[in-house]
């Protein structure tokens, strides 16, 4: 079937003409079904310009009738006047229809970021200043003496040439940075306010027991002196009198580019470059079923997907695995748990997988997230990664095989990043095939 070889990324739902390449796609790629309120018929193909094209790096779409009577249909408006028009109705109202679901499906998506920016506590207008005040009421302005002293949190300077100032930056132990004690209060209160936040009594206590503005101020000295950056872990300077580090920018641009090389998953000696990870945490929340929080969940989440595979084309036995029993302390533990399909084409000359999506949030759709199963030939193992190119992130790995092998076969125990490029064992993460009902 000709679905069998499409991909389905979220934007599917509303493609954007001239886009930049979605990380981890392979062009050209089919898009199906196309949008809701598009007539039934129809479907996508995604190309890349020319390296000779003035729009080079960018993604076109073309649309096609599945009868194969048209082609190379430009445009979504198109494709519903041509449509019409074939079947002798008015195409404005059914133009006007596909504009008034799109409009609310755009607001829908606007809402949702707008709820994951402030669940990061990332507030504006007077519901910043309103967090911060509530902050500020209970615990008094956050300093940097005491942000300093913050448990497991590393303070930078850096010297700016061009204007002789030192910018101060506040790093939490998962490496989130911060330039503005505001946007750390606002964080602070949110977390606060969703329960979350039960461990600031004791950090910021302990902090102002520690709070030296001396030693504080040691490191924009520091700092001046290199004409660099000078880095600290406040708890070991101020109560142990430990040093911190200094790099100039020479040692800067070294450490970026070495930051490039990918660090964990192999035996020494056998290193290669990857891409630097850059994935969040959470993803597209999972609900209900989706959320595989017990076996009937995963029972469930195979049914419905086997079935919305088959009712766009894919064979009845299309492949799907389940990744499950990672551990939860694992920083990407919710992005690497879930369903994957067999995709239709081989990468490295073994079949891919994609992890599929539900949302309730999107109206029931169903998705992919960019997630891939994937071999890879030149270290002999498997590997959960965001890309499929050659130089690319990983985010999880299995120990090396001395054959190829299915993934649900592969060696164990998996390796899974922390998001700093260490991998660390988890003995709990499998992956099945889910059979055929």
């Amino acid at each position: 079937a000709q679905a069998a070889q499409d991909c389905l990324p979220w934007h599917l739902y509303g493609s954007p003409m001239d886009a930049l390449p979605e990380a981890g796609a392979v062009y050209p790629r089919t898009v199906f079904p196309l949008p809701e309120g598009v007539p039934a018929g129809w479907k996508g193909i995604e190309k890349e310009y020319g390296p000779n094209s003035k729009s080079a790096g960018r993604v076109y779409c073309r649309y096609y009738s599945l009868d194969g009577k048209y082609k190379h249909v430009c445009t979504l408006k198109q494709v519903i006047k041509t449509d019409c028009e074939d079947k002798g109705i008015d195409w404005e109202p059914v133009w006007d229809e596909y504009q008034r679901i799109l409009k609310e499906r755009e607001a829908r998506e606007a809402e949702l970021r707008t709820a994951e920016r402030e669940s990061r506590g990332q507030l504006a207008g007077d519901r910043r200043e309103a967090a911060v005040k509530k902050f500020h009421d209970r615990f008094g302005a956050l300093v940097g003496p005491v942000v300093f002293c913050f448990a497991g949190w590393t303070t930078r300077w850096t010297y700016q040439p061009n204007c002789s100032q030192v910018r101060v930056e506040y790093i939490d132990p998962n490496g989130q940075s911060f330039l503005l004690l505001k946007d750390l209060e606002c964080l602070f209160q949110t977390q606060l306010d969703n329960g979350t936040g039960d461990y600031l009594e004791k950090l910021i206590r302990d902090a102002k027991a520690l709070a030296d503005s001396e030693v504080f101020a040691q490191g924009s000295k520091k700092a001046r002196e290199t004409g660099g950056v000078y880095e600290a872990v406040g708890t070991e300077a101020v109560a142990d009198g430990g040093e911190g580090r200094v790099l100039t920018r020479e040692d800067r641009a070294a450490l970026a580019t070495k930051r490039q090389v990918y660090r964990g998953g192999r035996d020494k000696g056998s290193h290669s470059k990857r891409a630097r990870l850059v994935l969040g945490t959470e993803g597209l929340e999972q609900t209900g079923w989706a959320a595989l929080g017990s076996p009937d969940d995963e029972k469930q989440a195979i049914v419905y997907f086997r079935r919305f595979l088959g009712e766009r084309g894919f064979k009845s036995d299309v492949e799907l695995l389940l990744l499950n029993g990672v551990a939860a302390e694992q920083k990407y533990a919710r992005r690497l748990r879930g369903v994957y399909y067999r995709m239709g084409e081989l990468v490295a000359g073994q079949p891919c997988y994609q992890k599929l999506l539900h949302s309730q949030k999107r109206g029931g759709k169903v998705g992919c997230d960019s997630i891939y199963l994937t071999w890879n030939g030149g270290h002999m193992k498997w590997e959960v990664t965001t890309a499929l190119r050659e130089t690319r992130p990983v985010v999880a790995c299995s120990a090396a095989l001395g054959e190829v092998g299915p993934v649900s076969k592969a060696a164990g125990p998996w390796k899974v990043q922390d998001g700093n490029g260490d991998f660390f064992e988890d003995a709990g993460l499998t992956i099945v095939e889910a059979g055929v009902e």
